[in-house]
């Protein structure tokens, strides 16, 4: 499952019962803007690690708010074009945050559990042109809160120029992206462009749930009677 924690699932649970979708979708969180020249860091999982091929699983995670009771639909990130083209699965991982950087196994992030289908298109973005990879038809109910979302398509690293997933144009909002590397299981989360701090790219959209309608019809009935 994306959320490894019981008690969010539970509150997710009891939020599917108590709300209704809103009509139309939302963005729900938007740090897409690019900076004026494109940079990033890998952000892969290859089918193995290999130093001389230079393949590899390395996972970058961005913190988000919702204020609100969110359901999300739809994950995308932005990449330089390259081997990411033709990835057709990435690894999907949502879990609260609980400090300014995860401390989660890479084996919660790089597990079967996790694999969701992608589309990925080019788009042009002011003098760039840039890979958006997209997860959709999601229906992730989430209660308001703080979470880590990492969405890492599975593809090899290929030649130089490789694919990277794009730094956003800041300011940082809450805390830095950070990544790991799950070749072998670890909890060691690193900033792979320290010294600078960046939030990398990322598009959420959904729905914010509204209080469904039967039970508050039952309570306006009961008071006529």
């Amino acid at each position: 499952m994306l959320l490894r924690h019981s008690g969010v699932v539970a509150a997710a649970a009891a939020l599917c019962l108590s709300l209704a979708s809103s009509a139309g979708a939302a963005v729900l969180w938007d740090q897409t803007n690019l900076p004026a020249v494109l940079d990033g860091s890998l952000n892969l999982s290859s089918t193995s690690c290999s130093a001389i091929s230079g393949n590899t699983k390395l996972h970058t995670a961005s913190d988000v708010s919702f204020t609100q009771p969110v359901v999300i639909s739809t994950v995308r990130i932005y990449e330089t074009l390259g081997n990411v083209q033709a990835a057709t699965q990435a690894y999907l991982w949502i879990a609260p945050k609980t400090g300014p950087v995860p401390t989660e196994s890479s084996a919660l992030i790089n597990t079967a559990a996790n694999i969701v289908p992608i589309t990925v298109a080019t788009q042009a973005i002011g003098a760039n042109t840039v890979a958006v990879v997209t997860a959709s038809g999601l229906n992730i109910a989430l209660p308001a809160g703080d979470y880590w979302v990492s969405l890492t398509p599975r593809h090899s690293r290929g030649i130089f120029p490789y694919t990277v997933h794009l730094i956003s144009g800041g300011p940082i909002v809450g805390n830095r992206t950070s990544s790991i590397e799950a070749c072998v299981v670890n909890s060691n989360w690193i900033n792979v462009l320290a010294p600078n701090e960046y939030d990398y790219t990322l598009k959420i959209e959904g729905e914010y749930p509204v209080p469904a309608m039967p039970s508050s019809w039952g309570n306006m009935k009961a008071l006529y009677r």
